[in-house]
């Protein structure tokens, strides 16, 4: 990936742009998709209860390796501890593109105060003020990422 592409990472499209013109769609590398990643703050868990495939919102941030977000005791966590496997969906639109990137992964909570701080240490803040005391991470086990051509 040329360092522009690190710089200015609403471009990254622009790096296949001496590919035919035919799709609107590009498959990104996986290093175009852990930018994406890294840059993100706003992500969507999706999670499985039973036959149910529940969809949530949250912060997330990434060491590069894994993602993390916190979480209230609740459903979601309830779903994590019953089946840790989970897809996180991450996008953006900027004028005539749009990125969408997906992590299928496994999630566990973690328990390390070590651990816990490091996480801290990333910038995970919850954007509500609400009461978000379980830190879970997720160990990707594939990484997905496309850049859309919007328009005509």
């Amino acid at each position: 990936m040329s360092n522009d592409a690190h710089s200015h990472p609403m471009n990254i499209a622009h790096e296949h742009d001496d590919a035919p013109q035919s799709s609107p769609i590009t498959e990104l590398s996986e290093e175009e998709s852990w930018e994406l990643l890294k840059q993100a703050r706003f992500a969507r868990l999706a999670t499985r209860d039973g036959d149910e495939i529940d969809i949530t919102p949250l912060n997330i941030v990434t060491d590069g390796e894994k993602l993390y977000f916190r979480s209230a005791k609740g459903t979601k966590v309830l779903h994590l501890q019953l089946n840790p496997h989970v897809a996180l969906e991450i996008d953006r639109t900027s004028g005539s593109e749009a990125h969408s990137v997906v992590v299928r992964g496994t999630a566990a909570m973690i328990t390390d105060a070590d651990r816990i701080k490091q996480v801290e240490e990333l910038g995970l803040r919850p954007w509500l003020n609400t009461e978000k005391i379980e830190y879970v991470e997720i160990t990707p086990t594939r990484i997905t990422g496309r850049a859309f051509r919007l328009g005509h």
